[in-house]
């Protein structure tokens, strides 16, 4: 099959929202983008999205549990306990390790000789609190007396209860959808905003923002007990490390006002450059200034790389370090799995091409790949280009690491689907088919048995159907429609008032019908292509095309042909000279 085209929609504005910016003083421009996009919950609703600052962060006594869980650790720090702590392998974990050692060793005090750190390793002990990784934490002859997990436990009750029994409290602290069953019982607190007995208003916010909640929480109650000064460092200090993995972990950036204030700010806490980790970092990103876009196609990606090819200390422990010499080697070391991750990456995703191409000529609505030769540490990242591809939520799976009778799968999915709920329809109506599962509404993971593949993947079918028709499947690409006014530098600085961008709200990206005046290859292979574009307003527009072409195709269009093209606006800096340059995200020649 060819490839598939997506399909060109332009956002519906609510008219509603869009009158109430009018008359709150908001330029159209702005009004439409924001209108055209969900809104936060929050008192002051969409403006909220250009109006929020720290204040707006919600108090973390809002969450359940958390005022038993801050006096639990408050306790444990004054009775000088062991607390472990035990996080997930991603970026969001990383970054929850980081926020909850720092902010007890550092902040609330806590002995570094008194912190264990435990994450568990992808392929060798699986996702979560694993059984393999609570027999790590039972079999050291120095256990805690507390644990706290961050971004996991939720679904890891068996666990809970072994460790629970064995004389150690567990607090966790997640941000995963809740099993059917409910919160593990067997937890002495569980901080989950997604619990429907929590009354924290926002249940978008990352782990590593729950994490940072939990240590806020300790540091006010340390305080009102005499037990810290007033002036003790502010966990605001830690918000670098919640930007970092807010962003990773693509949580809604335009529902949540927490998410929006903790990017903003943590980019800013960031760009101080005060951390050896980002010093470190710095020669590898291409703005003068770290954004957002940085965040997420660099310093997660490298963060991330770690926990997809190693056991993610690597990662931490860049986080950690005190010096731009500690920190070196390390991210010299990430970026060399990082570079093995694109390699491994690349493979993955052409062996798992093939299938999904099958699939979807075969008229399925999902797609479930098991890749014999398969890595679990890039499925993910190879699940999200295929749900790309064929707009169809995914699933990879490959043989689990030293038990070949069963597998791992990562899955991600699009926005019309929940793919937690899918799963838990599974759970509900084929029961033992999911041996585990956990996740969220866009990405989730789970193990299965070898033997159930086939059995699994028609049920994933089925559930998958309960939610979508055939027509809300297939690759869609949303525009904020044709572009009013001039496109220049001045356009650009204006949109930028509406950072941070990111999922559910997304950079502006505009359509236009064009014909084009030049064009020529660009690059090493030849598979960029620079243009020069005239709209029917007469304004001619700059254009980059990355990707256009395989190297030595021939386009599909010429010089003085008529094309309709989808766009964002972007800034180039060359020789120290700013310019504007439009990035093409779509070209089709138009009828003659």
């Amino acid at each position: 099959m060819s490839k598939l085209l997506p399909k060109i929609q332009t956002r519906s504005i609510d008219e509603a929202i869009f009158k109430q910016l009018l008359e709150a003083g908001i330029d159209s421009v702005l009004a439409k983008i924001i209108a055209a996009r969900p809104i936060p919950v929050h008192e002051k609703g969409a403006l909220a999205t250009l109006q929020c600052q720290l204040a707006d962060i919600d108090s973390p006594f809002l969450m359940k549990d958390m005022q038993l869980a801050a006096e639990r650790l408050l306790k444990a720090i004054v009775a000088g306990e062991v607390i472990a702590i035990e996080t997930d392998h991603d970026c969001d974990g990383q970054t929850s390790h980081a926020v909850l050692l720092k902010g007890l060793s550092q902040i609330l005090g806590h002995p570094l000789d008194k912190i264990q750190s435990y994450i568990g390793h992808r392929m060798q002990e699986g996702y979560g609190l694993s059984e393999a990784l609570a027999k790590r934490i039972l079999d050291n002859p120095v256990r805690p007396g507390l644990l706290i997990t961050a971004d996991n436990g939720s679904a890891d009750e068996p666990r809970i209860a072994l460790l629970k029994a064995a004389g150690i409290d567990v607090i966790v602290t997640d941000h995963h959808g809740v099993p059917s069953e409910g919160i593990p019982k067997s937890a002495y607190a569980c901080l989950n905003p997604t619990r429907d007995d929590c009354e924290f208003p926002d249940p978008y916010i990352a782990g590593c923002m729950v994490a940072w909640l939990l240590m806020a929480a300790t540091r006010r109650l340390m305080i009102e007990a005499k037990l810290l000064s007033p002036s003790t460092p502010s966990m605001l200090e830690l918000l670098d490390y919640v930007a970092v993995g807010t962003v990773a972990d693509c949580v809604s950036m335009a529902r949540s006002v927490n998410n929006r204030v903790v990017v903003q700010y943590g980019l800013h806490r960031l760009n101080q450059m005060q951390r050896a980790c980002w010093q470190a970092l710095r020669p590898l990103l291409k703005n003068t200034a770290v954004t957002v876009e940085d965040l997420g196609f660099v310093v997660g990606p490298l963060l991330n790389s770690d926990g997809r090819l190693s056991d993610a200390f690597g990662s931490v422990s860049f986080l950690l370090a005190e010096t731009i010499e500690e920190a070196g080697p390390w991210a010299e070391q990430l970026w060399r799995h990082n570079q093995t991750r694109k390699k491994i990456q690349a493979d993955i995703t052409k062996q798992a091409m093939i299938s999904a191409e099958q699939q979807v000529d075969a008229g399925k609505l999902s797609i479930v790949v098991f890749l014999e030769e398969g890595h679990a540490g890039v499925h993910g990242i190879s699940a999200s280009k295929i749900k790309d591809a064929f707009g169809r939520p995914t699933i990879i799976f490959s043989s689990k690491m030293n038990e070949v009778e069963l597998i791992t799968g990562s899955a991600r999915s699009i926005d019309q689907v929940n793919i937690r709920d899918v799963l838990q329809d599974i759970a509900d109506n084929k029961p033992g088919l999911l041996l585990k599962f956990g996740g969220h509404k866009g990405a989730a993971g789970m193990t299965i048995r070898r033997a159930d593949c086939e059995a699994f993947s028609q049920a994933f079918e089925q559930a998958v159907r309960k939610q979508v028709s055939p027509q809300q499947v297939g690759p869609v690409l949303w525009t904020d429609g044709e572009l009013e006014g001039v496109a220049d530098l001045n356009l650009l600085s204006h949109l930028n008032k509406l950072l941070p961008f990111g999922r559910e709200f997304e950079a502006p990206v505009f359509e236009a019908y064009c014909k084009v005046l030049s064009l020529r290859p660009v690059g090493q292979d030849g598979k960029h292509v620079q243009l020069s574009l005239q709209c029917v307003n007469k304004q001619v527009l700059t254009a980059i095309w990355f990707n256009a072409c395989e190297p030595g195709a021939t386009l599909a269009f010429a010089e003085e042909d008529r094309v309709h093209v989808v766009f964002s606006l972007t800034e180039n800096v060359f020789r120290e000279q700013r310019s504007l340059q439009c990035q093409i995200h779509y070209l089709q020649p138009m009828p003659s």
